[in-house]
C-alpha cells in the first residue's frame, strides 16, 4: 500500500505544471469555435404532464399564493394601509425549443462578442417558435391593507395582497354567469399559441473610446 501511495505522489509530481498568465495581447491571438444549442421551458402554476407535451392546466392548491402583488411607489393612505395592484391566479407555459448561443467577429473582426439567436440559424433555416400555453391571470384587483396605524404597519395577516373575495356564486343583475364564483377583479388576460421571433442579441466590451456603440 506504502508502494502504491508513493508511486501515486511520485507521478503527481512529475506531471505538475505551473499556471502562467496572459496578458490581451496574448489573449487576442487565441482563436477557438464552439458554441450550443439550447432549450428553455418555464411553467408557472400549471398542472404537471405525463406524456411530454407542454402543460397548459391551472393547478394552484391555495389560490392566494399564486398571485403577483405590486405596490407601485409604496402608496398608502392617511394610517399607514398599503395599496397594491395584484394578479390574481397567475399561470402561464412558455418554452422555446431551440436558441443558440455562440461566439462571432464584429467590428471587422476587431472585436468578439457573445451571440444570441434565436429564429434561424446562421444558414437562414428557421427555428422553433416561441409557445406560449395558457399565459396570464385571471383578475387583476387594487386591494389595501387593513389595521395599520400612522405608527405601525400592517400585520402580516392583514396584507391587501392576501385579501379573498369572489363573485357570488350564483348570476345576478351585477354578476354574470361568467364571472360567478370567480375572484373579483376588473380585467383578465390569457395567451395561447405560437409566437415567431426572430434575430440576434450580440453582448461585447468596450472602453466607451470609439464614440456610443463603441
Amino acid at each position: 500500500m506504502k508502494m502504491i501511495l508513493g508511486s501515486l505522489l511520485l507521478l503527481a509530481s512529475s506531471v505538475h505544471a505551473g499556471l502562467v498568465g496572459l496578458n490581451n495581447e496574448q489573449l487576442g491571438e487565441i482563436n477557438g469555435q464552439g458554441g450550443a444549442d439550447l432549450n428553455w421551458t418555464l411553467s408557472l402554476n400549471h398542472k404537471a404532464t405525463t406524456n411530454g407535451s407542454l402543460s397548459n392546466e391551472y393547478e394552484c392548491t391555495d389560490a392566494v399564493y399564486c398571485r403577483l402583488a405590486i405596490s407601485p411607489s409604496n402608496r398608502k393612505d392617511a394610517n399607514g394601509n398599503m395599496y397594491w395592484l395584484v394578479f390574481k391566479q397567475l399561470q402561464g407555459t412558455l418554452q422555446l425549443e431551440k436558441f443558440q448561443l455562440d461566439g462571432v467577429s464584429i467590428a471587422n473582426g476587431t472585436k468578439t462578442a457573445l451571440q444570441l439567436r434565436f429564429g434561424v440559424d446562421d444558414q437562414g433555416n428557421y427555428l422553433q417558435p416561441l409557445k406560449i400555453r395558457n399565459f396570464g391571470y385571471a383578475a387583476l384587483q387594487i386591494e389595501k391593507d387593513s389595521g395599520a396605524t400612522p405608527t405601525n404597519p400592517a400585520s402580516a395577516a392583514n396584507k391587501g395582497y392576501l385579501n379573498i373575495s369572489n363573485y357570488p356564486s350564483v348570476s345576478s343583475a351585477f354578476t354574470s354567469a361568467f364571472d360567478a364564483g370567480k375572484e373579483k377583479g376588473f380585467t383578465g388576460l390569457n395567451v395561447h399559441g405560437n409566437l415567431a421571433l426572430a434575430g440576434t442579441l450580440k453582448v461585447f466590451g468596450c472602453n466607451g473610446s470609439g464614440g456610443s456603440r463603441c
